[in-house]
């Protein structure tokens, strides 16, 4: 049991005998006086001290209001589980609990409405948001958001509330299918949740269906709560009929939470099967019931009622016993046993009508009300059980005995009675009961009165009911009139109220027993309009509700009575002609001047004005005056038309007494309640009701069948029997002299005709000369069935010796309704909507609202009129709710129960006023669907789909399709000092396209508007910083377009851009229109620089071409062809030459910015500036330059001495010294202590890094390094120049385009920059970039290198940005070409089957096929259409799948792959390679995959890979050796990755320290590798040095082998320093921790093993044979390189073992993972959506242990190789599947999945991360972090941009904050699980995020156990 379970048991046990926290006229649960006395949902409520008087004494009305707040996404507060009302222990003061639809609670002063407590419970940690109802198909029956719907229950025992509330099940992921149901204890006056909840039930079966699991998201808990021994039961039904949802039953134990009890209301072998999708199986009949709760009248059972069922259903046409268990209880009543001890329901009875078939296809809910229970019984029936729903009938039941379907003669329903109102239209909620004076039932259809039937008894003594009465007033038109309520004052007779809540008209209150047929209304203080199916919630002496816009108010007596006068009076029975007095006495309670007045409510009661004491009253003084009961001055007549002026039965008036008082605060008005009964000594005939309307036939229809039935009570009132003389039906008035009446007899059949036509009849008339005893009735039951159309009516007249009675029949019979549904035209005309093809099938249609530009309304009627002969009513409707495209009316028009009467016409309008859309604006589709239907059943369900769409003018150029080329930037900030473009014309005609057209006749990407006739255009990417608000740009009238503005006041532009040249998605431009440049190579020449020229000495004296306004690079390499050289300058001059001018000098690149005359995107020189090309493999004299480098720093990229001749290759377009390795120019991964970032946008106007720069004709990074020492960034631009910042400019951004192209003017190996971009270099930043080529050492990184015999493979590159974009279905079947190259085509909506390889988040579809292009064996993938959305990578084209959510491709033309080999010469032969280098300062070693020819013997081609290394010393040398011998031609590829994995064996490190020493250390590699049966010899790699310090050595031996022979497999090894250690054999070293790098490969016997080390980094080797063996070294390979470290090691002399363990099934170490099942999964939508990873050596362990390093709990492998991590299983997918039957990739004895399908272990010791909400501030007692946000963030425009921080070393919340607070800001911010920013001020409102759980998507990767925000999603706080 949990904590919670032993204290409600202790509380029970202490509280027994002891007064509860609770008061007798709290409302612990709806519609009940108290849970454990009655739940039978009847209404009835006599102990909450309502006085009739008091009501209508003037004294009471709305005595307090409180509304609550708008949530973060400004949706406002709504209530739809009504309040509950309690008295807590802790206070002894009543106060009222109410329950938001935001997941609020809120507790208030029952007397003044004070706000003592509030919870929201979207804001706690772990938060839980309510649901969206965006997330659904055009539902909207409840608005904006879902959270508590049903009505809690209060258990007043332990004082505990119980309810349940939707939200998302996993927290920032939306979406219905993510939906869930939390249920909840939580305590009623702290609302603290009690321990061990919330609980979840998601994915938990059906009792009576295991294939049918609860899935929150498809579901709705709209019923109020019961709760019955320690179980809480509630009710789900569906959303608006949407997805394949099931009505449940569900009960929960209160004392621990856990879950009891599911019951699916269609569930079983004949119901719909379930298939494990959001789309099979469901089957409907849900559980809503208007809100009402599950009834219950012992512990021991539970009623509810279903709604329509749709799919195949069991009874059909067939009867059925209701004690024979139905799989499908569609439109049913049922009974469910409780098991008294388990708690567990069972079906035990049902009803169904005979008509449910017809119910389930036109959607007229049974279950549109719940069940009441009532308490009248007699016959044989002990307690009644009756429903009333949308079809407009009222079924009565035996209680005991439900009726089951079709059980009565003729296949009729086997009930007590069928009840239809007069009006007959659709009835919500349940039927009201007043067990008193005689007993009556309330129900009120939709548009109609409120009717009111009197108990009496049929022939044989059974209840029946017969209409008594109605309002004299209607309830609205449109649904949602709440259940009726009864309160008497203390249960006294006389004093019954019925209230009803109505949505538009308030709360509604009359007296319970109708006089003369009419129930009396009493005046009720005003209240606004009410939510649906609401009703008063009472305490004592007060009531309250919820209204519509979500406030809560509470009415009650304001101020005190002046009197106490006790009452109310009764003057007991009182015979017709005489009188009854009786004494009042009143004590003043204060100070009364004068009684001014006395009122009489009714004339029977008299009361004298006289009698009452005249001046002051004194307080504590009693006066005494008779009030009179006189009914001397009234007769008893007979008759219904005339009725009598009294007749016997309960008469209740009031009297006022009216004062004047002395003091303050209390009312002037004193009401009295008086009540007496009628009597009469004779026998008195009464017939009710005095009129009987039948329900209407509709002629051919189900429920003209049987005809219509109804019901009469012949009464007794007097007090002496009476006896029945006779019976006639006459058509004239019965009174009149001349009234022709026709005696009534029985016929041979029994049945009585009460008309001529026989067309009304009765079977249970009372015989002749019988007796109806004194004050009792006899129900007589009448049908009206008719084949003819027409009106008919008939007046039954009785005849007895107490007078004569009678009432007027009436019946019509109609042909069927038949609906015409139109829209409305343009044009003033009518479209007619055709019915369904198939009405059992919803049928959709498109209504097109038009293209606006904006600012505009449209609007369409839809009109429905009746050209059928009975009443066409609205059963369905569900209108648009938007607040651009909507219905006008929402609440009004076409509302579910509308009534149209044949002839007639409804309608509604539907709206469409979208906002303003700049020019050119791509097109936005505005949407909104009405579902409509009607009770014709040849209409269907129509779902209206209307469509608006909101396109701006359309100006300038255009594209080939005809849409516009030019779209809206926004308006910026322009500046005479720093234009914001380069090019301006005035234009006399100027307009937005005129100046668009000019941009593209100068080639221009950007087109701006500004001062009238001002039209600026260029290629500079305009600042983020300088954009401003769009109004800015609105004063100046474009002269060509006076519709139009061209700029604003103040130098405002408006911006626009060819959408062909810029890309605002990554903020590049295309190739065609970037900022001009040099040509890297043209035809055989390659650019050599940029050099001074005069005109006196020209740098190419061979010959000059000369001038030319067309001149492009291209055509003068065409001119100078043959020459060495050639040259362009001026933007216009060309000149070649053999040889360079030694006086011309190497010049900044800056210098030659001049743009060619014909080609604007080259540069051609500039002023005395030649730009200079060169002959492939010319040597060119460069200036010397040297490098400075911090002597700790080590690169690989740049040579640290630069010759003064510099060979140009083409082939590697790299700069090669003569004295320096060779290799493609790059940017340095690492640069002292700073590390490549990227490539960086940069402008003159707005630097990204303005603290500090310089240039030089020297450059290089190191000089730059140098210069920037100390600042947290340098960068390096033109070639030349040099800029230091510690922060980056606001708004620029990461390029991508390929501007940092530029090699150092002080090193041609290094890049730095290029125009307009930044080579961007941060401080003790860790990551090596994917941009950068170059071959470097980091200790830091991780990456794999894997070896596999004959399978090439490759690497995978980060992808270009796509240039292009593509969309479904406009591009479906077209051909895309990446930007490498790789050809896909596209196929829209098709998912291939299998070859899963990889997944990433991309943004657009072609982002997804460049993804794929880049991705090693990528031959197809699928994406998911969205924002980040997955792309799932394939390495096989599998089977075309159809699927509507999937945008797919496939290559169509595969290119040749290619992989770097490692491989052997011939049998027996070996190659030798032997270098020696020398260099100084640093130490790098690389082993580089380029192609070496051996220089040994080989008589096959082999590729030897090259090892480098360089000392520390100038006077050391490396040797280094690397032979292998195999007999197999078989080549060995090696691939690196840069996938981090953890090991699945158990890593220790001991400790370690570097040791100085003058003595020599050595590193010896060992590796042999064998084929088939041969012998392998040893590769030896040596290393030597002089260095004064060194470290000591290790060394490992490497064994391979290919085939069945190993030359070694030792299975333990000890290292120890300057010695060979065998490697123990491993198939488990797919994985390694953060800093071992891996070498591997399948292997056909997998073991693992377990080391212990004290090194820091490890490698594991591995090959595809029956062994492999493990290489341990102190450094890792750096991503996307060939290169190894040395593996020369620092360590102490302490000694280090390894050993070997090989267990069947790897288990982790380090967590405790169970297994949790095998479950379903899509491409689609993935089970476990936290992150994931594919690895061929994938094992269990390795899985479990990347999800616990990237911090889930749920770890899922799949199809051998794939790794899936999340916290929970996503909705929709389960573990009871089959088909996880495929071994691991890395471990044959394990089984990783199969397709589609994971097998999912559990972190039993997982800790859910959560948000931090408050924190101390470390080392502060007083100081905390505060939570203030989710926002939304962007990188163009910062929440917080005073400083960013990003530690490779991780960040958490609290670091963020304290390296905020030491920089001086007190707000701080994480983003994206590793992004710190700071800033001064709190930010605008305006920029939070929707829901706090948009900043739950990333872990922070300092600390996993919290969330640092998301994609563009920053949590704020702030520290004080």
């Amino acid at each position: 049991m949990r904590p919670f379970g032993l204290v409600h048991s202790l509380l029970s046990l202490a509280l027994s005998n002891a007064a509860w926290g609770w008061h007798p006229t709290d409302s612990l649960m709806e519609a009940g006086k108290c849970y454990r006395k009655d739940s039978a949902a009847v209404g009835y409520l006599p102990n909450h001290n309502m006085d009739p008087a008091t009501l209508a004494g003037g004294a009471f009305g709305q005595i307090w209001s409180f509304t609550g707040p708008t949530s973060s996404v400004g949706i406002g507060e709504q209530f739809f589980a009504k309040p509950l009302v309690f008295t807590p222990r802790a206070t002894g003061r009543q106060v009222v609990i109410a329950f938001s639809e935001q997941n609020r609670i809120y507790v208030l002063d029952a007397v003044n409405g004070t706000l003592y407590k509030m919870r929201d419970m979207a804001t706690e940690s772990p938060a839980e948001p309510p649901f969206m109802v965006s997330d659904l198909n055009n539902c909207n029956d409840i608005s904006g958001t879902i959270g508590i719907t049903g009505t809690p229950v209060i258990d007043n025992v332990t004082e505990t509330i119980y309810f349940w509330a939707k939200g998302y099940k996993t927290h920032g992921v939306k979406g219905w299918q993510n939906a869930a149901y939390r249920f909840h204890a939580v305590d009623a006056w702290t609302l603290q949740e009690r321990p061990g909840f919330p609980t979840n039930i998601e994915g938990l079966p059906a009792d009576n269906d295991k294939t049918r699991i609860f899935t929150g998201g498809n579901v709705l808990q709209r019923t109020a709560l019961n709760l019955i021994n320690d179980v809480v039961y509630a009710g789900f039904g569906g959303h608006c009929d949407l997805y394949n949802y099931t009505g449940w039953v569900v009960g929960m134990r209160a004392s621990t939470g856990d879950f009891v009890t599911s019951y699916s209301t269609n569930g079983g072998d004949r119901s719909p099967k379930q298939d494990g999708t959001w789309t099979g199986g469901g089957g409907g009949c849900g559980i809503w019931q208007s809100g009402a709760p599950l009834s219950s009248d012992n512990a021991g059972r539970l009623f509810f009622v279903t709604g329509n069922g749709y799919k195949t259903t069991v009874n059909q046409q067939s009867s059925a016993s209701g004690r024979v268990h139905l799989d499908t209880l569609s439109e049913c009543i049922v009974n469910m046993a409780i098991d008294p001890v388990t708690g567990v329901v069972t079906q035990q009875d049902y009803f169904e009508p005979y008509t449910y078939l017809a119910l389930d296809s036109t959607d007229r809910d049974l279950g549109g009300g719940g069940v009441s229970i009532l308490p009248f019984g007699g016959g044989g029936v002990n307690r009644l059980a009756a429903t009333a729903g949308k079809n407009g009938q009222c079924y009565i039941t035996n209680a005991d005995n439900l009726g089951g379907y079709k059980m009565a003669p003729g296949g009729g329903d086997a009930i007590i009675q069928t009840i239809t109102p007069p009006t007959g239209t659709a009835m919500f909620a349940n039927v009201g009961a007043y067990p008193l004076e005689g007993g009556y039932l309330y129900m009120t259809p939709v548009g109609s009165p409120t009717y009111v039937y009197a108990l009496g008894a049929d022939g044989n003594g059974k209840p029946a009911f017969s209409l008594a009465g109605q309002t004299p007033d209607k309830s609205t038109g449109r649904v949602g009139t709440g259940s009726a309520t009864i309160t008497t004052l203390n249960g006294q007779p006389g004093t019954g109220i019925l209230w009803l809540s109505d949505p538009d008209n308030g709360i509604r209150a009359y007296n319970a027993v109708p006089n003369n047929g009419v129930l009396t209304r009493i005046t009720l203080p005003p209240t606004p309009v009410l939510p649906k199916f609401q009703r008063p919630v009472f305490g004592n002496g007060r009531y309250y509700t919820t209204t519509y816009q979500g406030a809560i108010l509470g009415f009650g007596s304001p101020v005190q009575l002046p009197f106490d006068c006790n009452g109310p009076f009764d003057f007991g029975e009182v015979a017709i002609g005489s009188s009854s007095t009786i004494d009042v006495t009143c004590t003043a309670r204060i100070k009364i001047n004068k009684i001014a007045n006395l009122t009489i409510g009714n004339a029977l009661y008299n009361a004298s004005f006289a009698s009452l004491p005249q001046g002051v009253i004194n307080a504590g003084q009693s006066f005494t005056f008779p009030v009179t009961f006189n009914l001397t001055g009234y007769v008893l007549r007979s008759g219904s038309t005339s009725a009598p002026s009294v007749q016997p039965g309960v008469q209740s008036g009031s009297i006022s007494l009216v004062t004047v008082n002395s003091v303050t605060g209390y009312s002037t008005q004193q009401p009295l309640s008086v009540t007496g009964n009628t009597i009469t000594s004779s026998p008195f005939a009464a017939i009710n009701p005095v009129s009987i309307d039948f329900q209407p036939l509709v002629i051919g229809s189900a429920s003209a069948v049987g005809g219509s039935e109804s019901a009469m009570v012949i009464q007794n009132l007097g007090k002496t029997p009476m006896k029945i003389l006779g019976y006639a039906f006459t058509i004239d008035s019965p009174t009149s002299a001349g009234a022709q009446f026709t005696n009534i007899t029985q016929g041979a059949n029994g049945t009585y005709r009460l008309d001529a036509n026989g067309f009304f009849t009765t079977e249970d008339l009372p015989s002749l000369d019988s007796t109806i005893a004194a004050g009792s009735s006899v129900i007589v039951h009448m049908r009206f069935l008719c084949n003819t159309l027409g009106i008919f009516y008939t007046t039954f007249t009785l005849w007895t010796d107490g007078g004569i009675a009678y009432t007027v029949l009436t019946g019509s019979a109609n042909s069927q309704p038949i609906a015409l549904l139109e829209i409305s035209t343009a044009e003033g005309g009518w479209n007619t909507i055709p019915p369904c093809p198939d009405p059992n099938e919803a049928c959709p249609f498109q209504l097109d609202m038009g293209t606006s530009s904006g600012l505009t309304t449209v609007e369409r009627i839809i009109r429905i009129t009746n050209k059928g002969g009975s009443d066409l009513i609205v059963d369905k409707s569900k209108p648009p709710l938007g607040s651009v495209l909507g219905a006008t009316n929402p609440s009004t028009d076409f509302s579910e129960g509308q009534v149209i009467r044949p002839g007639k016409s409804g309608s509604a309008a539907v709206f469409f006023t979208p906002g303003s859309a700049s020019l050119n604006s791509d097109a936005v589709i505005y949407s909104g669907a009405w579902t409509l239907n009607v009770n014709d059943l040849s209409f269907g369900v129509h779902v209206l789909n209307f469509t608006g769409t909101l396109q701006g003018t359309q100006v300038g150029p255009t594209l080939p399709n005809g849409l516009p080329r030019f779209k809206y930037l926004g308006c910026y900030k322009d500046s005479p000092a720093a234009r914001i473009e380069t090019t301006m014309t005035n234009l006399a005609s100027n307009s937005n396209g005129a100046c668009q057209q000019y941009a593209i006749t100068s080639k221009a990407s950007f087109a701006a508007t500004e001062y009238t006739t001002e039209c600026w255009v260029g290629r500079n990417i305009p600042a983020p910083g300088l954009k401003v608000a769009d109004y800015l740009c609105l004063n100046y009238i474009c002269p060509g377009d006076k519709t139009q503005f061209c700029g604003g006041v103040g130098s405002y532009a408006l911006m626009w851009y060819d959408s062909t040249g810029y890309f605002p998605e990554n903020n590049t431009l295309s190739a065609e229109f970037r900022p001009p440049a040099y040509k890297p190579t043209v035809g055989n020449y390659v650019y050599a620089g940029c050099r001074t020229d005069t005109t006196a000495a020209r740098a190419l004296g061979g010959k000059t071409v000369g001038a030319a306004t067309t001149r492009t690079i291209e055509s003068c390499a065409a001119a100078c062809s043959g020459f060495t050289y050639f040259g362009v300058e001026y933007g216009t001059e060309c000149f070649c030459g053999n040889t360079i001018n030694a006086a011309s000098a190497v010049a900044l690149e800056s210098s030659c910015s001049y743009t060619c005359g014909g080609d604007p995107t080259e540069l051609c020189g500039g002023s005395s500036r030649i730009s200079v090309y060169a002959l492939n493999g010319t040597v060119v004299n460069l200036p010397s330059s040297s490098s400075s480098s911090s002597s700790s720093s080590s690169t690989s990229s740049a040579p640290t001495s630069i010759s003064k001749a510099a060979t140009l290759s083409l082939s590697s377009t790299s700069v090669t010294s003569s004295a320096a390795p060779t290799g493609t120019p790059s940017n340095s991964a690492k640069v002292g202590q700073y590390s490549f970032l990227e490539c960086h946008t940069d402008t003159v106007a707005a630097r990204a890094l303005n603290d500090k720069n310089t240039q030089s004709e020297t450059m290089s990074a190191e000089t730059c390094a140098e210069f920037c020492s100390g600042y947290t960034y340098f960068g390096l631009e033109y070639s030349q120049e040099c800029f230091c910042g510690n922060t980056l400019l606001d708004g620029t951004t990461a390029a991508t385009d390929g501007r940092c192209s530029m090699v150092c003017a002080g090193n041609p190996l290094q890049i730095c920059g290029g125009p307009d971009g930044l080579s961007l270099y941060k401080l003790g930043a860790g990551v090596v970039s994917s941009s950068s080529t170059a071959a470097s050492i980091s200790s830091t990184v991780s990456a794999t290198l894997s070896v596999s015999a004959s399978l090439p493979t490759s690497t995978t590159s980060t992808a270009p940005p796509p240039q292009v974009t593509v969309v479904c279905p406009t591009n479906d079947g077209a051909v895309y070409t990446s930007s490498n190259g790789k050809t896909f085509l596209l196929e829209c909506y098709i998912d291939h089957f299998g070859g899963d390889l990889t997944m990433k988040y991309v943004s657009s579809y072609a982002a997804c096929a460049e993804t794929c292009s880049t991705t090693a064996t990528c031959v197809a993938f699928s994406w998911q259409p969205g924002m980040d959305s997955p792309c799932y990578m394939k390495s096989s084209v599998g089977a075309a799948n159809p699927n509507n959510g999937v945008w797919g491709a496939k290559i169509v033309v595969l290119p040749s792959s290619s992989s770097s080999s490692l491989s052997s010469a011939s049998s027996s032969s070996s190659s030798l390679l032997a270098t020696t280098t020398a260099a100084s300062s640093t130490s790098s070693s690389s082993l580089t995959s380029s192609s070496v020819t051996s220089t040994g013997t080989s008589t096959r081609s082999s590729t030897t890979s090259s090892v480098s290394s360089s000392s520390s010393s100038a006077s050391s040398s490396t040797t280094s050796v690397v032979s292998t011998s195999r007999s197999s031609s078989s080549p060995t590829s090696v691939t690196l990755s840069s996938t981090s994995r953890a090991t699945p064996s158990s890593i220790s490190s001991s400790s370690s320290s570097s040791v100085s020493s003058t003595s020599t250390s050595s590193s010896v590699a060992q590796i042999s590798s064998s084929s088939g049966s041969s012998s392998s010899s040893a590769t030896r790699v040596t290393t030597s040095s002089s260095s004064s310090t060194s470290s000591l050595s290790q060394t490992s031996t490497l064994t391979s082998s290919s085939g069945s022979s190993s030359t070694r497999a030792p299975t333990s090894s000890s290292m120890s320093t300057s010695s060979v250690g065998q490697v123990p054999t491993s198939s488990t070293s797919s994985s390694s921790a953060v800093t071992q790098t891996t070498l591997s490969s399948r292997s056909s016997k997998p073991t693992s093993s377990s080391l212990s080390t004290s090194s820091s980094a490890q490698t594991s080797v591995s090959s595809s044979s029956n062994s492999s063996s493990i290489l341990r070294t102190t450094s890792s390979v750096a991503v996307g390189t060939a290169s190894i470290s040395s593996i020369s090691t620092s360590r102490a002399t302490t000694s280090s073992s390894s050993s070997l363990t090989s267990p069947a099934i790897p288990t982790p170490t380090l967590e405790a993972w169970t297994y949790a099942g095998c479950a379903n999964d899509t491409t689609t939508v993935r089970a476990l959506n936290g992150t994931s990873v594919a690895d061929t050596s994938m094992t269990v362990s390795t899985c479990q242990q990347f999800c616990s390093s990237k911090g889930y709990g749920l770890a899922g492998v799949e199809y051998s190789t794939q790794c899936y991590c999340g916290l929970e299983i996503a909705p929709g997918f389960t573990y009871d599947q089959t088909g996880c039957n495929m071994a691991c990739g890395g471990n044959g004895a394990e089984m990783c999945g199969g397709k589609s399908r994971l097998n999912i272990y559990r972190n039993t010791t997982f800790v859910q991360p959560r948000v931090i909400q408050t924190t101390p501030v470390s080392g502060s007692s007083t100081q905390v972090i505060l939570l203030l946000g989710c926002y939304v963030d962007s990188s163009t425009a910062r929440v917080l941009n005073k400083f960013t921080w990003t530690p490779t070393s991780g960040v958490s919340v609290e670091s963020c904050a304290a390296k905020c607070t030491s920089k001086g800001f007190q707000i701080s911010g994480v983003e994206f699980g590793g992004e710190c920013y700071c800033g001064s001020n709190v930010p605008s409102l305006d920029l939070l995020a929707p829901s706090l759980s948009d900043c739950k998507a990333k872990l922070c990767n300092g600390d996993l156990s919290q969330f640092c925000g998301g994609s563009k999603r920053l949590l704020v706080y702030s520290t004080g």
